[in-house]
């Protein structure tokens, strides 16, 4: 006789399929949301790229103009830049012209020593150069005491009298009359430029006075630094560029 056929219980399937296609839906949309943020995070990484090359260009540009006019022309009016608003002054490369402090003796138009009542916070070494009244005094001597040795009528200033107690400040920004008469400058600290991708950046500039100092620590005539820091139009809080070049007198007065 033959032996009975067994029955063979199979496992009930129904709903597997539907389980396996939402795991494969959730790993699959993993995958797309990790592309997706790949691919966002390049976009910005490129239009940030685009932004500074744009910026870079715009700096180049700008130092370029200084570059192409002689050394009796670099600077900026000290009225324009007192009016600038607070994101120009809070830069790094922006110079406040302290200290300051007052004559002990009055000083005629040929003068060429002066006394101050304190030398504290004025550079140690000379050349330096000091405001008293509309009169910019180049320190050749005497640095870090309350004597110095003077050049009269400095940066295009006329010698002119000065009263025991006048106020004398140290220069560090680079003063020009705004243009008419030469030697002028036509260049405000902050302008708006519209780079080749069509967009708004804000161009700062900043001219001040810096001392040359060789190896052995010799400081030698002062040359005029100029920076350039480019921004964005519409958050300057975001800076794209910054170049910095130094100018010295014999490229030409």
């Amino acid at each position: 006789m033959y032996a009975p056929l067994r029955k063979i219980r199979v496992r009930d399937a129904a709903g597997f399929g539907m389980i396996e296609l939402l795991c494969a839906l959730t790993v699959m949309s993993a995958g797309v949301l990790a592309v997706f943020a790949m691919l966002e995070s390049g976009a910005v990484q490129i239009k940030r790229a685009s932004n500074i090359s744009t910026a870079a260009a715009l700096a180049d540009t700008e130092m370029e103009k200084f570059r192409a006019i002689k050394f009796n022309a670099i600077g900026l009016n000290d009225t324009n830049v007192a009016a600038a608003d607070s994101m120009y002054t809070s830069d790094a490369a922006f110079r406040t012209d302290t200290p300051s402090t007052t004559l002990t003796a009055s000083l005629t138009t040929t003068s060429t020593t002066m006394t101050v009542t304190s030398g504290s916070g004025f550079p140690t070494s000379a050349p330096f150069r000091v405001k008293i009244d509309d009169e910019i005094v180049l320190v050749t001597a005497g640095a870090g005491t309350t004597s110095w040795t003077i050049t009269r009528a400095a940066d295009y200033t006329a010698a002119a009298t000065h009263t025991n107690g006048a106020t004398v400040t140290s220069k560090q920004r680079a003063h020009l009359p705004t243009c008419g008469t030469a030697p002028c400058t036509a260049h405000l600290p902050t302008a708006t430029a519209t780079g080749a991708d069509g967009k708004s950046y804000r161009v700062d500039k900043f001219i001040t006075w810096s001392a040359i100092t060789n190896q052995s620590g010799t400081t030698g005539r002062n040359v005029k630094l100029v920076t350039i820091v480019v921004r964005d139009g519409t958050t300057p809080s975001k800076v794209y560029a910054r170049v910095s070049s130094s100018f010295d007198e014999s490229t030409g007065l």
